[in-house]
């Protein structure tokens, strides 16, 4: 009886688990750190080139802002020599 008992307190001990051999245990770890490092840095990439969109998309704002900016002081100065008498 008390050898039955034994039985099952070991297939519910949570320990069960380090009686797995250690190389399942580190392959499996392994996998999934291998699998989080992947995704880790996919995802590094895809921000690495969304900054980097940005960032141009940032310049060409700059750009067209200096541009308009450029066009403003032209037209001021355009309504300013119509005002003044010849």
């Amino acid at each position: 009886m008390a050898d039955s008992m034994s039985y099952h307190r070991s297939k519910m001990s949570p320990t069960r688990m380090m009686d797995e051999p250690q190389s399942r245990r580190t392959s499996e770890g392994t996998l999934k750190r291998d699998s989080s490092t992947a995704t880790l840095l996919t995802r590094e990439q895809q921000l690495r080139e969304e900054i980097a969109r940005l960032r141009r998309e940032e310049q060409e704002l700059r750009e067209k802002d200096h541009w308009v900016k450029q066009n403003i002081v032209a037209v001021r100065e355009k309504m300013a020599a119509e005002r003044r008498p010849y």
